[in-house]
């Protein structure tokens, strides 16, 4: 499965297609890095992450391992555990910073003890399926399913 997400290259004919070359942030190659698909940064990305024959650039952190997957300290690292009581964990998106928080009591909204996590840590969780999105009068979310042991 590809994870590793080359960067575009920029158009050598310039934007406009008939060579014209305007200096933006945008056309600047060497801001653009490459990406690796264990790194998701929201939600739609995370689900692609899970199949990452899906990924395509953009939306990821950059390459840790200049393209060399096989010394990919995020590949080769442990899958992440969670402990939970329940099937069903919430996890809210902070509507500040986009960050994942999974919350105790989804009933009681950002009131509820929260563990915060990162969207990469979220995408080697082990037993535990990425599930719907959730809205509610306290914010967007999706859910985590326990992964059945049946098959």
């Amino acid at each position: 499965m590809p994870i590793y997400l080359k960067a575009p290259a920029p158009a050598n004919g310039g934007p406009d297609g008939r060579g014209w070359t305007r200096l933006s942030i945008g056309s600047m190659g060497a801001l653009l890095d490459d990406q690796c698909a264990l790194r998701p940064r929201d939600y739609s990305h995370l689900r692609e992450s899970q199949d990452t024959r899906r990924a395509r650039y953009g939306g990821y952190g950059p390459c840790t391992a200049a393209g060399n997957c096989t010394e990919c300290p995020i590949l080769q690292a442990a899958p992440k555990r969670l402990d939970s009581l329940d099937d069903r964990v919430l996890v809210r998106i902070h509507p500040a910073d986009g960050r994942p928080y999974l919350v105790n009591r989804p009933e009681d909204g950002w009131a509820s003890l929260a563990q915060r996590w990162t969207w990469q840590d979220l995408a080697r969780l082990d037993g535990w399926e990425i599930g719907r999105r959730h809205r509610d009068e306290h914010g967007d979310g999706f859910w985590l399913e326990r992964a059945s042991s049946d098959g």
